[in-house]
């Protein structure tokens, strides 16, 4: 099965008619952790760049096998998690982060990953294994003039 029928096997309609995926069950997904590993090596290798996987923390677990297989591929040189803050527990300061996202709805808490790194003076770019909107993705990108993909974008997948 492709990515996205992946996912919209995970996808169904809130109480206010919304789309959304069941983050826990996706990420519980061989075939979607095995594919999304192979997105994420393939961007790394194309950017030459430290990964920076904010959302793993205590509080959230959902990432956690993607994160240690992940590391497992021995194929991205530096893996940081958590805060952007503890890239500056790294010897060497690498000059270009890529910034690997759960999902993408509003770009708020983006917002200020990217000027934190940006203020380091690294590049950044971003990839977000979810999009809730691809439009509102790309303009993000472009107002905050970054480079910013997703794996899969919600609003393209097809429902049952």
């Amino acid at each position: 099965m492709d990515i996205k029928g992946i996912v919209s096997s995970y996808a169904g309609r809130n109480e206010r008619g919304q789309i959304e995926i069941d983050l826990k069950g996706l990420a519980a997904d061989k075939n979607f952790r095995e594919q999304a590993i192979k997105a994420v090596v393939k961007e790394v290798q194309e950017k030459d760049a430290c990964v920076l996987i904010p959302a793993f923390r205590r509080d959230n677990t959902y990432l956690s096998r993607l994160i240690n297989e992940l590391a497992l591929t021995l194929q991205v040189k530096t893996l940081v998690t958590g805060d952007v803050k503890n890239l500056k527990r790294l010897r060497s300061r690498p000059t270009s982060i890529m910034l690997l996202k759960q999902s993408f709805r509003t770009g708020k808490e983006l917002q200020e990953q990217i000027d934190e790194i940006k203020a380091m003076g690294c590049t950044v770019n971003v990839f977000c294994l979810l999009a809730h909107s691809l439009a509102k993705l790309q303009g993000f990108g472009y107002q905050n003039d970054v480079e910013i993909k997703a794996l899969v974008a919600v609003d393209e997948i097809p429902y049952i």
